[in-house]
């Protein structure tokens, strides 16, 4: 049987989109399993414990998610492993000429052109691009990052399939009470009363600005629900909690116990922390922009209150809404409509659908 190898080395302990992305289409093709036409191999780090892909073949690697070793050596651990195609979900590229078997290329986003530094804004001109170019499929999450890689591969829009993010089934049911005390006595806050934002610090992130936004809505007021980060921050202001990076788990109980979810993003490919709060039935407020309403397309106009991701005034308003309950969740029908359209078995199975094409 053939091999599709799928690089998972940037799944580690705590995850991130891009992490999450590769465990839901691994368990996407988990249940597929009896009728699959080849054999999926994860690509994992050396030192992942996890059960993540636990019935694959798995491939241990110490070339890091990455690091500069990988330009040279990947393409030879890649060879060595026998596969007949390789997945490159992420913005990891080799040298064209190097590796000798077909590939996929997942693109999730162009953020690194507009917020990175000049040396991502390199990595993407002179790695990515062409190695995307050359790939035999390309996939992207969204409508809305399709017409923005498309023309900046200089392809046409058809030659990129959309493929969007799943999204955990468990999402619809509330995390165990037990689980949920134990998660939120041990960061000192109390059910229905905080604020929670679960991104990072990168710039198109915007939490610089929510964090300003909280400063002056909670000014005067003594009733001021905290405001719960998921980024480190050693000197943090009044009310803000940064808890640092969170396993899925804690994200989960802080996510459904929360007040209100916060999401102010300038820029996404997809943006699935405010998916997942539509999903788990609680109250969002969440940037006005491209991805965001599509991946929110089963809303209607009051399932969530939208704020231009730079109004100040806006995201002030919006804690004030949050903190006396005037933000309405997504019916039981949207958020089951939600996880239809955005399932694991649908990520697998499109992307079996792209595996089968190349590999014939």
């Amino acid at each position: 049987m053939k091999k599709v190898l799928i690089d998972a080395r940037m799944v580690g302990a705590v995850p991130h989109g891009i992490a999450r992305y590769v465990t839901r289409l691994a368990s996407g093709l988990r249940g597929m399993a009896p009728d699959l036409r080849y054999e999926p191999v994860f690509l994992v780090s050396q030192d992942w414990p996890g059960e993540t892909f636990a019935g694959f073949r798995q491939v241990r690697t110490d070339i890091a998610f990455l690091a500069r070793r990988e330009l040279w050596a990947l393409p030879r651990l890649i060879e060595s492993t026998g596969a007949s195609l390789f997945h490159s979900p992420s913005f990891s590229s080799l040298p064209v000429w190097s590796l000798g078997i077909p590939w996929i290329q997942t693109i999730h986003d162009l953020n690194h052109l507009y917020f990175g530094d000049w040396k991502q804004k390199l990595y993407y001109r002179f790695l990515l691009r062409p190695f995307a170019r050359k790939a035999s499929a390309l996939a992207t999450v969204s409508e809305f990052s399709r017409q923005e890689i498309a023309p900046w591969l200089g392809l046409a829009p058809t030659r990129i399939e959309v493929v969007p993010n799943a999204l955990e089934p468990e999402l619809l049911d509330a995390p165990g009470e037990s689980e949920r005390s134990e998660v939120l006595a041990r960061l000192g806050l109390s059910a229905g009363r905080y604020f929670f934002c679960l991104s990072n610090e990168k710039p198109h992130k915007n939490l610089g600005h929510l964090s300003r936004a909280y400063a002056t809505f909670r000014e005067g007021r003594g009733d001021a629900f905290p405001l719960v980060l998921s980024i480190q921050d050693p000197t943090p202001a009044p009310g803000i909690l940064p808890v640092g990076g969170l396993t899925d788990r804690e994200a989960r109980v802080l996510r459904a116990s929360a007040a209100a979810v916060f999401f102010p993003s300038l820029y996404e490919g997809f943006g699935l922390p405010p998916v997942e709060a539509a999903l788990a039935g609680v109250p969002l407020a969440v940037s006005d922009i491209p991805p965001h309403r599509e991946g929110l397309a089963d809303l209607v106009e009051g399932e969530a209150l939208w704020v231009d991701p730079r109004d100040l005034e806006g995201w002030v308003a919006a804690f004030s809404q949050a903190q006396a309950q005037r933000i309405p969740v997504a019916s039981p029908e949207k958020r089951k409509r939600i996880l239809q359209r955005f399932s694991e078995h649908a990520l697998a199975s499109h992307m079996d659908r792209l595996y089968r094409d190349v590999i014939g």
